[in-house]
């Protein structure tokens, strides 16, 4: 069975909504902005962030995913497994504030309204579209098992189209959970498609098995 490695577009990017007073705010939903966005970014120290802190003038949360499209439109065949594998890096919290998890996202349009696209509507976030990751504190490639969802979505993608995820903290933004004032957060670190080289960028890796169409020539025999 073959397999094919597709890197992330350089539309890869970064949203946020930070310096709020509600988790709600921080977090947002399907129809609302953030008030951060970048996609030009080569690695980025807050890729992913959840946090609550004590601030001048108040107390504040802050909610920071990042989203990977993978141009699929020149595969073929059928999809049976997938793995993606981003660089990671755990600057916050050690333990559960760590772990990350890839959803589905609609398709970026390269501002703070992709913030939301991690929602398939309102506050119901999109298909889980791998295992739960803990990020390292060794700085390093991560691999992101995909779920038959998300092999589902692939097939779909695959020869015509996008795929578009999001990756999100779990314990928080995953399980709409806020943080705690100055206790533990997630904080982890990404490299992007803009990093120096290809050495360290997010792909997806893909492993397809030829479609069988023809009976006659799949057994070289006339039926």
């Amino acid at each position: 069975m073959p397999t094919t490695n597709t890197f992330a577009g350089t539309a890869d990017s970064i949203t946020g909504q930070g310096q709020v007073v509600s988790w709600a705010e921080a977090r947002r939903n399907a129809t609302t902005s953030g008030n951060y966005h970048n996609n030009s970014l080569s690695s980025y120290n807050f890729g992913v962030y959840n946090i609550y802190s004590s601030a001048r003038g108040g107390n504040r949360f802050a909610c920071r995913r990042s989203y990977f499209p993978f141009d699929l439109s020149g595969g073929s065949g059928t999809c049976t497994a997938a793995t993606v594998i981003i660089y990671l890096d755990n600057l916050g919290s050690t333990g559960n504030p760590s772990r990350v998890i890839l959803v589905a996202a609609t398709a970026l349009d390269g501002s703070t309204a992709d913030h939301g696209n991690c929602f398939s509507s309102g506050t119901t976030l999109g298909t889980s579209y791998s295992d739960v990751v803990s990020a390292s504190a060794t700085a390093g490639y991560h691999t992101f098992t995909m779920t038959s969802d998300a092999i589902t979505d692939i097939n779909s993608a695959l020869g015509s189209g996008t795929l578009t995820m999001a990756l999100l903290g779990y314990d928080f933004d995953h399980q709409n959970t806020a943080p705690s004032l100055d206790g533990d957060y997630t904080r982890i670190s990404i490299r992007y498609a803009n990093y120096s080289g290809t050495l360290s960028d997010p792909y997806i890796s893909v492993v397809t098995e030829a479609a069988v169409t023809d009976n006659a020539t799949f057994f070289g025999t006339n039926f």
